[in-house]
C-alpha cells in the first residue's frame, strides 16, 4: 500500500514535471514559427537565421552558471524561478510581434533562450532524482512525446492563428492579436504548474561558482574525451539539434517559397516532422535500453538519410502527391531523429553523477547551441542559393554518413 502511495505521488510529481515542460515548449515555438512566418511572409526570410543566432547565444555565454544553479541548489527552486521570469520575457515578446516591433521580439528571443538555459539542465537533471536509472528511458520517451506534441501544437498553432487576417482590437491584425493572447496566457499557466513539480535536495550545496564561465563549460567538454561512450552521446545529440535547426528553417522556406503552398500547409509540413520525432522517441524506448542505449544511434541516422535523401526525387510528382510524398518523407526523418534524441540524452542523465548532472547536462546543452548558432547562417546560405529540396539531398548525405560512422564507433562499444 506504501508503495503504491509512493509510486501515485511520483506520477504526479512527474505529471507537473511533464505539463511545465511541454508548456514552456508550446509557447517558445508557437511564438518562434509566428514570427519566423510573419518575416518571411514580409520578405525578410534572412531575419530566421539572426533570430537563431540569438537564440543559442546565451546557451553559449550563461551554460556555466545554468549547470552551477542545477547542482547548487534545489531543482525545484530553480525550475519555479525561470517560470516566473518567462512571464515576463514572453509578454515583452508578445508585445513585440503583435506591435511588428523586431527589437523587441529579438530582446523576447535573448530573454526566453537566458531562461531555458536554466530551466534545461534543472528539469532534466530532475529525471533520475526521481526515478530508478531502469525507468530514465522511458520516462524521457514520455517528456519528448508530451513536449513534441506541445510543439506541434505550437507549430500549427502558428500558422492557423496568423491565419485570421480581420482587424481587432486597436485597428491590428486578428492572428497577431490572437498570437499574443495564447503566448501570455500558456505563459502563466506553465509558471502555475511548476509550483507541483518535485522538490529535492541539492546535490551538491558547496560547489564553487564558475566564474571562468564559458572557458570553464569548453573544459567540461574537453573532460568527455575521457568517457568515449559519453563524448559519442553528446556528440550525436548536437548532430541531431543541428541538423532539426536546419531543417525547421529549410522547410519554412520550401513551403513558402518553393511550394506556395501557404502559411496553413506549411505549418502542417513541420508538424509531420514532430509526430515522427514523437513516435521515434517512442520506438527507442523500447529496445535502448540499459546497456543497449546505442541500438537505436546509427538505424536512426539511416532513416533520416533515407527520408531526406529523397524528397529531391519528389520533383516529378502531382502536386497533390508530392504533398503526401513530404508529409511522409518528413514523419520519417522525424521518427529518425527521436529515436536518436531519448536514447543519446537518457544515456547523459543516467551516466553523470548526482553532483555533476546540471554541469553535464549544461555543457552539452553549450555544445548543441553552439552547433545550433552556426546553422542559422547555413540555412540562410542554403535558402539563398539552393532550392530546399536539393538541400534535403545534402542533409540526407551528411545523415548517411553519420549513421555509418555511428554503426564502426558502436560495433564495440564496451571497447
Amino acid at each position: 500500500m506504501q508503495e503504491r502511495a509512493q509510486n501515485t505521488g511520483a506520477a504526479k510529481r512527474f505529471a507537473a514535471m511533464v505539463a511545465t515542460n511541454a508548456l514552456g515548449a508550446f509557447n517558445e515555438n508557437f511564438f518562434k514559427e509566428a514570427a519566423m512566418l510573419v518575416a518571411i511572409a514580409a520578405g525578410k526570410s534572412y531575419l530566421q537565421g539572426y533570430s537563431t543566432m540569438i537564440f543559442a547565444f546565451p546557451f553559449l555565454l550563461f551554460a556555466a552558471p545554468a549547470g552551477w544553479l542545477a547542482d547548487r541548489f534545489p531543482k525545484r527552486r530553480v525550475i519555479i524561478g525561470v517560470k516566473l521570469f518567462e512571464v515576463m520575457a514572453m509578454s515583452t515578446g508578445a508585445y513585440g510581434l503583435y506591435t511588428g516591433n523586431w527589437t523587441l521580439i529579438f530582446i523576447m528571443a535573448s530573454l526566453m533562450a537566458t531562461q531555458g538555459v536554466i530551466f534545461s539542465p534543472a528539469i532534466n537533471g530532475s529525471i533520475p532524482e526521481l526515478f530508478p536509472d531502469g525507468y530514465v528511458v522511458k520516462a524521457n520517451a514520455i517528456m519528448t512525446v508530451a513536449v513534441l506534441s506541445a510543439i506541434l501544437a505550437g507549430v500549427a498553432g502558428a500558422g492557423f492563428a496568423l491565419g485570421r487576417k480581420e482587424a481587432v482590437w486597436s485597428g491590428g491584425p486578428q492572428g497577431r492579436t490572437l498570437v499574443m493572447f495564447i503566448a501570455i496566457g500558456v505563459t502563466i499557466a506553465g509558471f502555475l504548474f511548476s509550483v507541483g513539480v518535485p522538490g529535492f535536495p541539492a546535490a551538491a550545496p558547496r560547489k564553487k561558482f564558475p566564474w571562468r564561465g564559458p572557458a570553464a563549460t569548453l573544459a567540461e567538454l574537453y573532460r568527455f574525451r575521457k568517457d568515449r561512450l559519453l563524448a559519442i552521446a553528446v556528440a550525436t545529440d548536437v548532430f541531431v539539434y543541428v541538423l532539426g535547426s536546419l531543417q525547421i528553417q529549410v522547410i519554412n522556406q520550401l513551403g513558402l517559397w518553393q511550394l506556395r503552398a501557404g502559411e496553413t500547409l506549411t505549418g502542417l509540413m513541420v508538424v509531420a516532422q514532430l509526430v515522427g520525432f514523437g513516435i521515434g522517441g517512442f520506438v527507442s524506448s523500447l529496445f535502448a535500453r540499459g546497456a543497449g542505449w546505442h541500438r537505436a544511434l546509427s538505424p536512426g541516422a539511416g532513416l533520416m538519410a533515407l527520408s531526406m535523401g529523397l524528397i529531391p526525387a519528389t520533383s516529378g510528382l502531382a502536386p497533390l502527391q508530392r504533398l503526401y510524398a513530404f508529409l511522409a518523407l518528413f514523419i520519417a526523418a522525424g521518427a529518425g531523429g527521436g529515436m536518436l534524441l531519448v536514447a543519446c540524452r537518457s544515456f547523459i542523465q543516467v551516466r553523470a553523477t548526482a553532483a555533476e548532472r546540471g554541469t553535464v547536462l549544461a555543457a552539452a546543452n553549450f555544445a548543441i547551441f553552439g552547433g545550433i548558432m552556426l546553422s542559422g547562417p547555413l540555412a540562410n546560405l542554403m535558402n539563398k542559393h539552393i532550392l530546399p529540396t536539393t538541400s534535403y539531398g545534402a542533409m540526407g548525405t551528411v545523415a548517411l554518413f553519420a549513421s555509418g560512422f555511428l554503426y564502426v564507433l558502436l560495433k564495440n562499444p564496451a571497447r
